[in-house]
């Protein structure tokens, strides 16, 4: 069988070793927690819902469409299995058939050799034109031999000119299934894109800020105190942190810290105390008497 066929009729070529179906992986359901911390996530955004909803729309494409390439491919490769199943109870049934010819001519080859060392030997001068009917016998057997031998192959041919006829539907198939091939490549090189070192350092240090800020607000909101500058003071110091770490080499985190660093301010000018609006009572002026 091709190698082209083996991918679609489960069958190994030789030196394969497949998965059985049970040690395939399988996708484990999400938890109730989680599915619930994901949906928080992508509602967070309206444009990440939509891209959420895309998401889904295109696993329910993929799934469907391994649903129908199963469906297509699933009466073929049955026939492709009954078809391997029959030719090989046909070769066992015709080797059965073969084997008490083949010790038949094991016997004469035997017999043969034994006669000719005899005359080797002993009797060669005597006859010599017995010799060259053995030599007749010899050939004979080796053409016999070579006909046992030929009896499987019209069999083994026949599966073959069977299994080619089939590989047309499956190339068929594939060619249909090549642009969503190649749509799904795509898709891959994005994610791979997304998931380079560069971009996943970015994204830590991200998290990593918006962790330390949020740690900050949620110790303000905690305090007995009511101590603003504190929490200014110690905003300013994880902005100075992270800009000194990044010095131009994100500009995604670059955009964050200064966004972020706005928000502070416009925050730390709206909580400065107002002025307090002192009413001075002064005295009545006297001057004084000429």
């Amino acid at each position: 069988m091709s190698t082209f066929l083996s991918r679609w009729t489960g069958r190994a070529e030789p030196g394969e070793n497949p998965l059985p179906a049970g040690d395939q992986a399988q996708p484990d359901p999400l938890s109730a927690p989680k599915r619930r911390n994901q949906a928080l996530a992508w509602s967070a955004s309206p444009s990440l819902e939509r891209i959420h909803r895309e998401l889904d729309e295109q696993i329910r494409a993929i799934e469907e469409a391994k649903r129908l390439l199963e469906e297509r491919l699933g009466p073929f490769q049955r026939h492709l299995w009954e078809q391997r199943r029959n030719v090989d109870q046909a070769l066992k049934q015709l080797e059965a058939r073969i084997k008490p010819l083949r010790q038949y001519l094991e016997g004469q080859g035997h017999n043969l050799e034994r006669v000719g060392m005899h005359l080797n030997t002993e009797l060669k001068d005597q006859f010599d034109a017995f010799e060259k009917f053995l030599a007749e016998q010899r050939q004979i057997l080796e053409r016999a031999q070579r006909y046992l031998e030929e009896q499987p192959r019209p069999l083994a041919q026949y599966l073959e000119d069977q299994q080619r006829a089939i590989e047309h539907i499956f190339r068929e198939l594939e060619e249909k299934m090549e642009p969503f091939g190649r749509y799904l490549k795509e898709q891959q090189k994005l994610l791979e894109a997304l998931a380079e070192p560069r971009v996943t350092e970015e994204f830590d240090a991200l998290a990593s800020f918006c962790g330390e800020r949020q740690a900050a607000l949620e110790r303000y909101a905690a305090a007995a105190e009511y101590r603003p500058q504190a929490l200014f003071a110690e905003l300013d110091g994880i902005y100075q942190k992270y800009k000194a770490q990044d010095v131009g080499k994100s500009k995604l985190l670059s955009r964050v810290l200064e966004q972020t660093r706005q928000a502070d301010l416009r925050l730390q000018e709206a909580l400065k105390p107002l002025p307090r609006e002192r009413e001075e009572v002064r005295p009545p002026r006297v001057e004084a008497a000429s």
